[in-house]
């Protein structure tokens, strides 16, 4: 591959129409839907899957060659042009999330960091090997349960879950969470069916739109939605 052919795959994926929320034209699921989302933030959940993360200086703006491209890829600055895309702009393929006072609000459910959510050594959720550490060291051998915390938006679209992609469901991913989401794991268990099933409800509506929808909340016609509904 080229340079240009580099530069043109990740302008392609940096350009891709952010995932928004799906939430059917149904009383019942609406209700669900909000309380879900209440009880998402009860039980802690959004402890790590924060719901959304501030993008501040002109983050929203992609470029190539990128700063923060690795030592051994082209930096800003090396002698080659740099392509710059503002994500938020009306020339990128809808939706696209905007910029508010000067802030970006971008809804990944995320905090993009490290936790260990297993149950120790035993657990299977573990990965045999941590490939952060040196080939062949007791580091290395000794397993990985840190994981990045997943991105949510779009979950709905992205079975099989769970960092390792054995569920088939999110209740069962939900309920692999040990370690540091210990806490949120048992106010899990602790809770109603009914609030367990509105908490699947909610992740339910976080869906990759259909393409050439241009609201990031619409119903289950693809039709623009005001949410949280006004009454």
């Amino acid at each position: 591959m080229t340079r240009a052919d580099v530069t043109a795959a990740t302008l392609f994926q940096a350009t891709l129409p952010v995932p928004g929320r799906v939430i059917p034209n149904d009383e019942d699921i609406e209700k669900a839907v909000l309380r879900g989302e209440a009880q998402f933030a009860t039980m802690g959940c959004a402890g790590c899957h924060v719901p959304a993360l501030p993008l501040f200086n002109q983050g929203w703006v992609y470029a190539e060659p990128n700063p923060f491209n690795p030592p051994s890829n082209l930096k800003p600055g090396d002698g080659v042009p740099t392509l710059s895309v503002d994500l938020t702009s009306n020339d990128v393929p809808p939706p696209r999330l905007k910029a508010q006072g000067g802030v970006v609000m971008v809804p990944a459910f995320t905090d993009l960091k490290l936790h260990d959510i297993t149950t120790g050594p035993g657990d299977p959720n573990r990965e045999a090997l941590d490939m952060l550490q040196p080939g062949g060291s007791p580091g290395f051998f000794a397993g990985n349960g840190k994981f990045l915390t997943r991105k949510l938006w779009g979950v709905a679209n992205e079975p099989p879950f769970f960092h390792h992609g054995q569920f088939a469901t999110m209740r069962q991913a939900i309920e692999a969470h040990h370690g540091e989401a210990e806490t949120s794991f048992q106010n899990w268990i602790a809770a109603s069916n009914s609030d367990r099933d509105s908490v699947i409800e909610f992740l339910k509506t976080l869906q990759v739109l259909p393409e050439g929808t241009t609201a990031l909340v619409v119903d289950e016609n693809g039709k623009a939605k005001t949410w949280p509904p006004n009454d």
